[in-house]
């Protein structure tokens, strides 16, 4: 056995099995399958080895010969340079001849190894993200939208901003048939928005159009195209008006006749204002806290000295290959439909998935040996406290969540999150952060 160390988690073994060993090997598979393959004129196990390898074909012995000879082989070398494997090595013979020694390499994956580098006392900027009031204003905005009406209208053209039923014929297609769409008039291509503006109920016209070289529609981009258009039915938004009665009826609760409202209550549009204005800050103040970690945890990465075999990351791409074929078989779709639309190739999406899966293995890695050094440990008073507060968010018995979880993988998971959540908690604790403009 000799060794070469590829890199710090990957060490390659150049095995030679002896010709004696090879031969007995190639003799008592040449036996085996002498007594299990029919051949004509002999019984079971009596053909000579000449007349069963006819039949049975060299590479075929060879094969259940190297199976018989590699796996004794490999764990005799781990024994003799005490290596011990991560994970199962990749194997290949480099010489394999009869009445001659067998060669085989053994690519053997070592576990991972982490030096951590300074992960206490680093300096991080946290930079909370404002609040102004256009973002306050622009989120009512979006509330007054989503209760909007819409109004048929009979007794005017088209207008900018209305919503029209249309039968559309594109004449270049040489096909006469119409396809009825519904399209917001001011989200289309310029020319056929001001070819639809100003026409009337059932009126028909003809729109040409030229695609941009960017349309997303890549069979279209720099095509003219003429497209016949009849207006079928014609709509015009109404949107509410920011009133203490609108927000009264739309965010307050009912109360009796005499009985006055909670003071927390929304019934009023500085009120709403208020309550916007707290749930955005909240959520600014999450995302800094999100960003603030991440930091955290790249500074570490970039501190320490992180090596893991390629296996690893192997064995995370095919994980994520066969959840995305699981989803898409759950939309009646394959792997192959969905690089033909994203326009990718296997080889793409995999490298896509391995950097992502190097990244997530190197954050693990550093959490798990700061969780090691630092003795953190998730006690079961922390998975109660855990359970109770999912049950209180989804309303439900906290035995009914503590049985789910216990038929499941879901005991596990928690105890990972909590796990990782108290060192990132430690780490954040343990960093010198400062709050920025």
């Amino acid at each position: 056995v000799t060794q070469e160390q590829l890199s710090p988690c990957e060490v390659e073994l150049r095995i030679e099995v002896e010709a004696e060993k090879v031969k007995a090997a190639l003799d008592e598979s040449y036996k085996e399958l002498a007594r299990v393959t029919k051949i004509p004129g002999f019984r079971p196990g009596k053909a000579p080895k000449e007349v069963v390898e006819r039949y049975v074909g060299p590479e075929r012995v060879k094969e259940r010969a190297a199976d018989k000879i590699m796996q004794p082989a490999y764990s005799e070398a781990l024994k003799e340079t005490n290596i011990e494997p991560w994970a199962p090595a990749d194997v290949d013979v480099v010489e394999f001849e009869i009445d001659a020694p067998m060669v085989f390499k053994a690519k053997v994956p070592l576990a991972p190894k982490v030096e951590l580098g300074d992960y206490v006392g680093l300096e991080i900027e946290r930079t909370v993200p404002p609040v102004t009031d256009d973002m306050i204003e622009a989120e009512i905005q979006g509330m007054l939208d989503r209760q909007g009406k819409f109004n048929p209208v009979t007794d005017r053209e088209v207008r900018a901003g209305d919503t029209a039923v249309i039968d559309l014929v594109d004449q270049s297609e040489g096909s006469e048939e119409p396809k009825r769409q519904v399209v917001h008039v001011g989200d289309n291509l310029p020319e056929f928005d001001s070819g639809l503006t100003g026409m009337k109920l059932e009126e028909e016209k003809t729109i040409t159009v030229t695609y941009p070289d960017d349309h997303q529609a890549e069979e279209l981009r720099g095509r003219s195209a003429d497209l016949k258009v009849k207006v079928v039915e014609l709509f015009e938004r109404e949107l509410p008006e920011l009133t203490d009665e609108w927000v009264k009826s739309t965010f307050a609760p009912e109360t009796e006749e005499g009985v006055e409202a909670p003071a927390d209550v929304v019934d009023t549009a500085d009120k709403l204002r208020t309550k916007i204005r707290e749930a955005m800050e909240r959520a600014a103040q999450d995302v800094a806290d999100r960003d603030v970690r991440d930091k955290i945890i790249e500074k570490i990465i970039e501190n320490s000295k992180i090596d893991f075999p390629e296996v690893m990351v192997t064995e995370r791409v095919d994980e994520r290959v066969e959840q995305l074929a699981e989803e898409l078989k759950n939309r009646k779709l394959t792997v192959d439909d969905y690089l033909k639309h994203v326009g990718k190739t296997m080889e793409d999406l995999r490298n896509e998935f391995a950097e992502d899966a190097r990244t997530g293995l190197k954050v693990n890695l550093v959490i798990y040996d700061i969780v090691e050094k630092e003795g953190i440990k998730v006690e079961d008073a922390d998975i109660d406290a855990e359970i109770a507060a999912m049950a209180e968010a989804r309303k439900v018995p906290v035995e009914s969540i503590r049985a789910y979880l216990e038929s499941t993988d879901g005991m596990s998971q928690l105890r990972y999150r909590l796990l990782r959540k108290k060192a990132l908690d430690f780490v954040v604790g343990a960093s010198n952060i400062k709050n920025v403009a």
